[in-house]
């Protein structure tokens, strides 16, 4: 690895799934040297999901790029002997095992930071390290139903890993804010994050309301804002928060009248009254195509666009404009579309330097840098210590 902000940084990595790996993913993708470890003789999930070709699925390319692969027991003594080496050299590790199972296999933080003191240790968790759901399983829709989110639309999931991905982007934080820290004279530290706080935080911005005024109302409501309008031909996504832009948007519309109207007239009566809202002006863009609608609506200068499936998302002309979506070939998948780190750094820029790795790809690689010789690593591999 040789660019990016995070030159220099070495992670290892022995989560799976998404909320743990993904952690690395951003580090992976500012430059961080990062050694994901996966089970000998058994595939990530993440190998699983999606359009698959080989060993490498659509979430696998797009995840684990930049990384490193290796094939590790870590529960066998000369695994675990395996790790403590590469822990010995690393700046951060990652795990998302269940709260007690790192303590049990002696990889815990007590045991990794008394072999490097330096290291930023982060545990990634459901529920979080102890209390009544700690040890239970636990997936995104879980944790979608315990916080509101799924109350919040409609009672149905988002569908996508809304509560991993939040709580990656966390993690990944933490880890930074934890590296300057150590920079700083802290030295390293044991980090914590999971899914349930992870995405109470993320919601809490619309849950927030002075509880000592009894007709206070959470903003924004979700009916008036979280849903798209039907057009004659398609959606259009729309909304008008702030009074003026209301009121624009009811000239441009043809309906000045709806101005002043007293269910509407302020932003708090359209909330109180956002069922009524949403009926009016469904009915008034339902007589109007996509074009038409976004025309007035972009004249009334409200934030607009159109509903978009992902085949068009590539044509989008701000999306195309950014290069949010690269094209590059992979040598196992074929012609394969991905999209570039988001931050973009004047100084020090990030690239795609490495592919996401075929399972075990660089085994040999990783254990030849700890010192061991082509003879060792034959025989962990006979005895089923790597893979």
């Amino acid at each position: 690895m040789g660019t990016g902000p995070l030159e220099g940084i070495t992670v290892i990595d022995v989560s799976s799934a998404v909320a743990g790996a993904w952690v690395s993913s951003h580090l992976a993708e500012m430059g961080a040297d990062v050694v994901m470890i996966e089970k000998v003789g058994a595939s990530d999930v993440m190998r699983l999901t999606g359009a698959i070709v080989g060993d490498q699925s659509g979430c696998w390319v797009q995840m684990h790029r930049n990384k490193r692969g290796m094939d590790l027991d870590i529960r066998d003594e000369r695994g675990r002997e395996v790790l403590l080496q590469l822990v010995e050299r690393a700046d951060v590790f990652v795990q998302n095992f269940r709260p007690g199972v790192a303590e049990r296999l002696r990889i815990g933080y007590d045991d990794l930071s008394a072999v490097n003191p330096d290291l930023v240790y982060l545990s990634v968790s459901g529920f979080g390290p102890d209390g009544p759901y700690a040890h239970q399983p636990v997936y995104d829709p879980i944790i979608q139903s315990l916080t509101g989110m799924t109350e919040a639309q409609g009672g149905d999931f988002v569908k996508s890993a809304t509560a991993d991905k939040t709580t990656a982007m966390t993690g990944a934080n933490a880890v930074l804010g934890a590296l300057l820290a150590r920079s700083n004279g802290a030295g390293g530290q044991h980090v914590e994050v999971n899914l349930l706080d992870s995405t109470l935080s993320w919601m809490w911005l619309d849950y927030f309301w002075n509880e000592s005024v009894p007709d206070a109302i959470p903003t924004p409501s979700y009916s008036e804002w979280y849903s798209p309008w039907k057009t004659t031909d398609g959606w259009v996504g729309a909304i008008w928060p702030a009074d003026d832009q209301y009121a624009r948007v009811c000239v441009k519309l043809g309906v000045p009248h709806l101005i002043e109207d007293s269910r509407f007239a302020t932003r708090q009566a359209r909330i109180r009254n956002s069922n009524e809202h949403q009926d009016v002006f469904a009915k008034l863009l339902g007589e109007f195509t996509t074009a038409e609608a976004l025309t007035a609506l972009e004249a009334a200068d409200v934030p607009c666009a159109p509903v978009l499936d992902i085949s068009e998302v590539f044509d989008d002309p701000q999306v195309k404009h950014n290069q949010t979506v690269l094209t590059h070939h992979h040598t196992d998948v074929g012609q394969i579309r991905t999209t570039r780190f988001p931050a973009r750094f004047s100084k020090t820029p990030t690239e795609l330097e490495r592919l996401a790795p075929a399972k075990g790809e660089h085994t040999d690689e990783v254990l030849t840098e700890l010192g061991r010789s082509p003879a060792e690593i034959a025989e962990l591999r006979a005895d089923g210590i790597v893979g």
